[in-house]
């Protein structure tokens, strides 16, 4: 087996399709999503995938799926009162492209490997592909000032963890809202993933 990371610029022409494929394998109906709200995101922010594929069989066999956020989002989501899972329900108006001007807030909407894959490397290129994609950001002036997800397993809160996230509060469904500030993001960048 040889992994592979893509972007969203290097992945086949579909990959969305096989995106969603992962979704309804690894996830519930209910948080699998809709295709058509995964081409919307995607339109707006097309620079959002981080993708491992097994070069041997040319499959996607997991992502990451990151992107900017607005700020009514961002407060909305970090706002200690509230507790609404914030998911496939997010719109286009609720994001942004990446953005020199200002601050980017990003939001990790989904972490998925399929079954397969999990025990072995997958995780491990994952999360150094998501690293570099990120101090490519950094390094070309954009600012990252935090990162936030909501955690549905424990696989998705170690994710996080690794990612210098601190748990913040319980959402609705019972999952985890994690969440990484500047500080912290400059360590991320400078100093690399925790173990």
């Amino acid at each position: 087996m040889k992994l592979k990371f893509k972007t969203a610029f290097t992945a086949p022409e579909d990959f969305i399709k096989s995106v969603y494929e992962i979704d309804k394998q690894v996830y519930s109906p209910e948080l699998a999503g809709l295709l058509e709200n995964l081409y919307k995101r995607y339109g707006k922010c097309k620079d959002s995938f981080v993708l491992i594929y097994d070069e041997e069989c040319d499959r996607l066999v997991g992502y990451v799926n990151i992107f900017p956020i607005a700020s009514c989002l961002h407060k909305e989501m970090n706002t200690p009162e509230n507790h609404e899972m914030r998911d496939d329900d997010i719109e286009p108006f609720e994001m942004h492209d990446w953005r020199l001007e200002r601050p980017n807030h990003l939001f990790i909407i989904s972490v998925a490997i399929i079954p397969e894959y999990r025990k072995g490397q997958a995780i491990i290129l994952l999360g150094n592909s998501l690293l570099a994609f990120l101090r490519e950001k950094d390094a070309a002036g954009y600012r990252i000032h935090s990162i936030a997800g909501s955690a549905i397993s424990e696989g998705g809160e170690n994710f996080l963890k690794r990612f210098r996230a601190s748990y913040v509060k319980e959402i609705e469904g019972g999952y985890k809202y994690y969440y990484a500030d500047e500080a912290s993001i400059r360590r991320l960048i400078e100093d690399g993933l925790l173990l």
